[in-house]
């Protein structure tokens, strides 16, 4: 999967992960799972959750 890919899709999925639960409620280790990454993967694409928040906003 290409980087912008997996950017994206980290994306889409943090949006229907906090949409469903919330923010708080949702853990970085729970994005990674959706996307079919490790959350240390998703490191490298995301600093933080709050990244991922502030790319959806």
């Amino acid at each position: 999967m290409k980087q912008e890919d997996t950017k994206e899709k980290i994306v889409d999925k943090a949006l229907e992960l906090f949409s469903i639960k919330g923010y708080e409620a949702v853990s970085v280790n729970e994005i990674a799972k959706a996307v079919g990454i490790r959350a240390s993967s998703l490191y490298n694409h995301y600093p933080s959750k709050q990244a991922i928040f502030d790319a959806i906003v």
